[in-house]
């Protein structure tokens, strides 16, 4: 078994180089950009690095089933399921601003598994394995302890993304905590790992934008489930909150919990 998670987790570190390498061609570059029908942006940087990385694992890892958010699913009941969202934060790629990613998740039985965040262009790669350990750029890396919610640092992706009940949820946790920073997309979850970033509260999420997060953040030693408190898996309804100190995760649970 030893064998096989290493050679997974061997496979999504090459992943990341190749995927690294092309969307690092494209960065600052004028490409086109195509609008898909849910409204959001592509390019082909998105789908050249999401088929090189389906070639390999489906080269190299045949046995196991595949979802990425460009070319969808393949045998995702498999034991093991890799989850990859080519370029997290399409719209800050396109306007040349350095705070997006690749995601390469893993999932075993349906559960987040391992996980890399790889930024080719700051040269940053954090590689989790889901409540064990979590390294960047090859160093381990913690959470930090939270003492209170009042002025701890949270991130959403956008505003936007809460709508009807959501939106009052979102409400809720900013005033319990004052303050909310926007458009880092998976760069924040990074982010909290390093211990710089104390709560992310998101909505509308797809598993390809938070599976190899929950590795990430998990290794080390944060909290991430969804806002009633369960894991996070390929059938979750994308509304999703992580903190590095797992009491302030269960603080905030409660919070959400009596705003629903």
């Amino acid at each position: 078994m030893k064998n096989l998670e290493n050679k997974y987790l061997k496979l999504a570190n090459e992943c990341a180089d190749v995927s690294g390498r092309i969307i690092s061609k494209y960065f600052r570059k004028k490409i086109k950009i195509e609008v898909k029908p849910d409204n959001t942006p592509v390019t082909k940087a998105d789908k050249e690095s999401e088929k090189k990385i389906r070639d390999l694992i489906t080269k190299k890892a045949p046995e196991c089933g595949f979802f990425g958010e460009e070319t969808g699913k393949l045998n995702v009941n498999n034991e093991y399921t890799w989850v990859i969202d080519p370029l997290d934060g399409t719209k800050s790629f396109v306007t040349g601003k350095p705070l997006f990613g690749t995601l390469i998740g893993l999932m075993k039985n349906n559960k987040p598994y391992l996980g890399i965040l790889n930024q080719p262009i700051l040269k940053e790669r954090w590689v989790g394995i889901a409540n064990n350990e979590t390294r960047y750029n090859n160093v381990k890396v913690k959470t930090r302890n939270c003492k209170k919610l009042k002025g701890s640092k949270m991130y959403s992706t956008s505003p936007l993304m809460f709508i009807g009940k959501n939106q009052r949820v979102y409400k809720g946790v900013r005033a319990k905590i004052g303050e909310t920073l926007f458009g880092a997309d998976c760069y924040a979850h990074g982010l909290m790992a390093l211990g710089f970033v104390d709560v992310l509260l998101e909505a509308n999420l797809k598993p390809y934008d938070y599976i190899a997060s929950v590795a990430i953040i998990s290794g080390a030693g944060g909290k991430f489930t969804d806002w009633n408190g369960n894991d996070l898996n390929l059938d979750s309804d994308g509304r999703i909150l992580a903190a590095g100190d797992p009491k302030i995760h269960k603080q905030l649970l409660k919070i959400i919990q009596k705003i629903k």
